[in-house]
C-alpha cells in the first residue's frame, strides 16, 4: 500500500476541486460513483517521464564534415547558456550517432549534466546515450541514468523494444531478446542506414538462434542493401551458422572458408567456428587445431572471444599432453585477461598442472634438465603468485637434494624476492613462516655448496625468525659459516647457549680450544657433555680432558680419564692418562719436560684421529 502525505493530498484535493471548479455544471451532475471513479486517477502515482521517440521522421543528410562544422559551432556559441549548450551537444551526439561513431558521440554527452540541464534536454540526451552505448564496439558498461530506461518503469517509450533487444544480444541472450525481435526491427527501419548495417547482423544472428526463420529470411535479404554487409564477413558466418543447423557441414565449411582471411569479429567467429567444425567431423588433427588456434590468439586479442580462443587452445593442448605449453597456454590468458573470471579460471586450471609438473620433477619422473626447462618456460607467467611460490621451493629442494646448490640457492632467492614484491604490491599473501623458511634453506644451501662470499652477504641482512626450528637452523648456518672462515671471534660473539643446538655447542666449544681459552673450553665441552653423555665422540673427549688439564684442573682431567671407555683403546693412553692427572714436582724439571711431551703427546694423537663427529 502506498502512503501518501497529507500534503501531497490535500494539493491533489485542491487540483480536483479546480478541476469540477472549472465545469460547474459537471460539478452539479456528477454522482457518487462518478466521483469515486476520478479520484483514485488524480492520487495515482506520477508515471515516469519517457524521452521522446527518436527519428520519427527521415532525418536531412549533409555532407559529413559541413555538417559536423555547422554542429560544432553552435556548441561554440551556445558557451555555458541553458538549454542552447544542452541542445547544441545533444545535436552533436546524434550526428555522431547517425554514422555509428559511438566513441565520439558518448564523448559529448558526457558534458550534458548538471541540474541546469532541463528536463526535456536530458532526456533526450539519456537516449542517446543508450542508443550510442549499445552500437559502440568497445563494449563498455551503460552509464547507469542510460540503462535506466531499459527499466520497466519506460516500458511505453516507442524506443524500448529496440534498444533492450539490442542489450539482450549485446549480453549474448538471445533468449531473452527473442520475443522482441519483430517490434525492434519494425522500430529500426526508422534509424538511419550506418546504424542498422551496425546491429542487423546481431538481430540476424537471434533470429537463426531462436528459430524465427521467416524473419530470418527477411533480414538476410535486407544485407543487399548495405555495401558494408553484402557479401561481407557476417553473412557468410551467418549463412555457415544455418548450414551447421541443418547438418550440412560441406556447406558451412565452405561459408566459413569464404572469409578466413577477414580482420572484423565476423571472420574471426568464422574461423572459430571452422576449428569446431573440423574437430567434431575428425577433418583437423588436434595438432592442427592447435596450430589453427595458435595462430588466431595471435591475430585477435582484448575481447571474451580472446579470452575463449586461449582457453580452447590449452585444452587442446593438455589432450595433446603438452601440458607445460598448456600451463604457458594459461598464463598468457591470465596476462592478457587479468581482472576478469577468464583470467580467474585459468589460473585455477594452471595450478592443478603446476602442481602435477613440480610433483613428477620432485620425484623423479622427470629428467633434471627437461625439469629445468620446464621450470624456465612457466615461471615468467607466475612468478608473482604463492601457489607458485610453493612450486618454485619444490623445484630449489630438488635441486639441492641432487647436489646442484647454486641452482637451488638462486632459485630460493628468486623466489623470495619475487614473493615479497607480490605481497609489497598487494597481489597475494606469503604464507606464515615461508618468506623465512626460503632464506633460511637458502643459507643452508650456499654453505653446503661452499658459497661463503654469498652466504656472508644474506647473513648480514635481517631476517625475522619466530619459529624456533627455522632459527636454530640458521644459527647453525651462521656458525657454521664462521668456523668454516677463521672468524671464531664472531662465532663466540654475544652467545646464549642454552637453547643451542648440539652442533652450534660443539663449534663453540671448539672454537674457544682452538683459541687457548682453556677455562671457557673445558665449561663449553662440559655442557656438551652434559647434552650427549656417554655419547660425546672420542675427539670432543680429548679435546675435553685437554682443555681440563690446561686449565689446572687436575681433577677433572683425572675424572675424565676415568669417565671415557673409548679412551682406553687409544694406544699408550694408559702413560699418557698418567702424565695429565699426576702433577710433576717443581723441583724435578726433568719429569716436568716429561708431562710436557706427554701433553704433546696426547696433542698428536687428537690431531691423528678421523673426525667421527658429525657436525653438518
Amino acid at each position: 500500500m502506498v502512503v501518501y502525505s497529507c500534503a501531497w493530498v490535500g494539493r491533489q484535493a485542491a487540483v480536483a476541486a479546480l478541476v469540477l471548479c472549472g465545469c460547474p455544471a459537471l460539478a452539479e451532475r456528477a454522482s457518487p460513483a462518478q466521483i469515486a471513479q476520478v479520484t483514485p486517477a488524480v492520487l495515482a502515482e506520477p508515471r515516469m517521464i519517457d524521452p521522446p521517440a527518436l527519428y520519427l521522421g527521415a532525418r536531412a543528410g549533409q555532407p559529413f564534415l559541413e555538417e559536423r562544422a555547422h554542429l560544432m559551432d553552435a556548441v561554440i556559441a551556445a558557451e555555458d547558456r541553458q538549454p542552447d549548450l544542452a541542445r547544441a551537444l545533444t545535436d552533436l551526439a546524434e550526428f555522431f550517432f547517425a554514422h555509428a561513431m559511438a566513441p565520439e558521440g558518448l564523448s559529448v554527452l558526457s558534458a550534458v549534466r548538471g541540474e541546469g540541464v532541463p528536463l526535456a534536454h536530458a532526456l533526450r540526451a539519456r537516449a542517446f546515450e543508450l542508443a550510442l552505448g549499445l552500437i559502440d564496439e568497445r563494449r563498455r558498461p551503460l552509464t547507469d541514468r542510460a540503462a535506466a530506461l531499459l527499466g520497466p518503469g519506460h516500458d511505453g517509450w516507442p524506443d524500448q523494444p529496440l534498444f533492450l533487444a539490442l542489450s539482450h544480444i549485446r549480453d549474448g541472450s538471445c533468449t531473452e531478446a527473442g520475443p522482441l525481435l519483430a517490434r525492434a526491427v519494425a522500430r529500426l527501419a526508422r534509424f538511419p542506414s550506418p546504424v542498422r548495417a551496425r546491429v542487423l547482423p546481431g538481430l540476424l544472428e537471434c533470429a537463426i538462434q531462436t528459430g524465427q526463420w521467416r524473419l530470418a529470411r527477411d533480414l538476410a535479404a535486407s544485407f543487399d542493401d548495405y555495401p558494408e554487409l553484402k557479401g561481407g564477413a557476417a553473412y557468410y558466418y551467418l549463412l555457415g551458422s544455418v548450414a551447421e543447423t541443418v547438418d550440412k557441414p560441406l556447406a558451412a565449411f565452405d561459408s566459413y572458408a569464404h572469409v578466413i582471411s577477414g580482420r572484423d569479429v565476423w571472420a574471426h567467429r568464422a574461423r572459430r567456428a571452422l576449428v569446431s567444425l573440423g574437430l567434431r567431423r575428425d577433418a583437423l588433427s588436434t595438432g592442427e587445431a592447435i596450430q589453427l588456434l595458435e595462430l588466431e590468439s595471435e591475430m585477435w586479442r582484448g575481447d571474451d572471444s580472446s579470452g575463449e580462443v586461449l582457453d580452447e587452445l590449452a585444452s587442446l593442448q593438455v589432450i595433446a599432453g603438452r601440458k607445460v605449453e598448456a600451463i604457458e597456454t594459461y598464463g598468457l590468458l591470465v596476462s592478457r585477461r587479468a581482472g576478469t573470471p577468464q583470467a580467474a579460471a585459468a589460473h585455477q586450471k594452471a595450478r592443478a598442472l603446476i602442481e602435477d609438473l613440480y610433483r613428477k620433477g620432485s620425484e623423479g619422473e622427470i629428467s633434471l634438465g627437461d625439469f629445468m626447462a620446464d621450470h624456465t618456460r612457466i615461471s615468467r607467467y607466475f612468478r608473482f603468485t604463492q601457489g607458485f611460490a610453493l612450486a618454485s621451493e619444490m623445484f630449489a629442494d630438488t635441486f639441492r637434494k641432487a647436489g646442484a646448490t647454486k641452482v637451488a640457492a638462486e632459485e630460493y632467492a628468486t623466489t623470495h624476492d619475487y614473493l615479497t614484491a607480490a605481497q609489497d604490491l598487494g597481489i597475494t599473501t606469503a604464507e606464515e613462516g615461508q618468506l623465512a623458511r626460503l632464506k633460511v634453506k637458502e643459507a643452508e644451501t650456499l654453505l653446503a655448496g661452499g658459497q661463503f662470499e654469498a652466504l656472508g652477504t644474506l647473513l648480514l641482512q635481517p631476517i625475522t625468525l619466530s619459529d624456533p626450528d627455522l632459527k636454530r637452523r640458521f644459527d647453525l648456518v651462521s656458525a657454521r659459516y664462521f668456523d668454516e672462515t677463521g672468524q671464531s671471534a664472531e662465532l663466540l660473539a654475544d652467545t646464549d647457549e642454552r637453547g643451542e643446538t648440539t652442533q652450534i655447542l660443539r663449534l663453540r666449544a671448539l672454537a674457544r680450544f682452538e683459541r687457548g681459552d682453556w677455562a671457557p673450553a673445558a665449561t663449553a665441552y662440559g655442557r656438551l657433555h652434559a647434552r650427549e653423555g656417554s655419547a660425546l665422540p672420542l675427539p670432543d673427549a680429548i679435546r675435553y680432558l685437554l682443555a681440563a688439564h690446561r686449565s689446572g684442573d687436575n681433577a677433572r682431567a683425572a675424572e675424565l680419564a676415568e669417565t671415557f671407555p673409548s679412551l682406553t683403546e687409544l694406544p699408550g693412553w694408559a702413560e699418557i692418562a698418567r702424565g695429565l692427572t699426576e702433577p710433576a714436582p717443581a723441583l724435578l724439571p726433568l719429569r716436568e719436560e716429561t708431562a710436557r711431551a706427554r701433553i704433546d703427546k696426547a696433542q698428536q694423537t687428537l690431531d691423528s684421529l678421523p673426525e667421527t663427529g658429525n657436525l653438518n
